[in-house]
């Protein structure tokens, strides 16, 4: 039982040496000794990397101050957009009322009174950037124009506006609502 115990040991032993050796080699692998050039240059190469990954960040900051600005004046410049649309509805039935003739002279007074409002309440809006669309007459646009009836008229060329139905409006450079419109075949 001796010889097995002190073979035991020895292969322990050796086993414990090995280990140790390749531990040894594993240090002295990975710990090389380096040049003063070769760390220079490493640190070089940092430096260069963390000032790519700054200027990327630099710039990815001002390309976002530049949207958020870009937004911030597309919102002024369409902020009154809402209230202008919603006053067109009241518009249009102001002009249909406005359509019809006085009959005697205190409704023909009335008559001249509600159409300096319609006036003004045009200019207000004409004012923020309101204006109608060119219709009449003109080629027809999907873009600008409704389309709701057509009509064969001799002597017109086809996809004319013959009559609008209801104004369109734009706000500034954008649509607000299309003008409805007749069209010759």
């Amino acid at each position: 039982m001796t010889k097995k115990k002190n073979k035991e040991q020895v292969s322990d032993s050796v086993t414990k040496e090995e280990l140790q050796e390749d531990i040894v080699e594993e240090i002295i692998d990975a710990v090389k000794e380096k040049t003063p050039e070769d760390i220079i240059l490493e640190l070089e190469s940092k430096i260069k990397e963390l000032q790519n990954a700054l200027l990327r960040e630099k710039a990815d900051l001002e390309n976002t101050k530049k949207r958020l600005e870009k937004e911030r004046v597309l919102e002024r410049k369409y902020a009154a957009m809402s209230v202008c649309k919603g006053l067109l509805t009241p518009l249009d039935h102001f002009n249909l009322a406005l359509k019809h003739e006085p009959t005697d002279e205190a409704s023909e007074k009335i008559f001249q009174g509600f159409i300096m409002i319609r006036d003004q309440l045009n200019k207000a809006l004409e004012d923020e950037g309101v204006s109608i669309v060119d219709a009449l007459n003109e080629e027809y646009d999907p873009n600008y124009h409704q389309a709701i009836m057509t009509e064969l008229v001799n002597g017109k060329e086809s996809n004319i506006v013959l009559e609008v139905l209801q104004e369109g409006y734009m706000f500034k450079d954008r649509l607000i609502r299309p003008a409805i419109v007749k069209i010759s075949e």
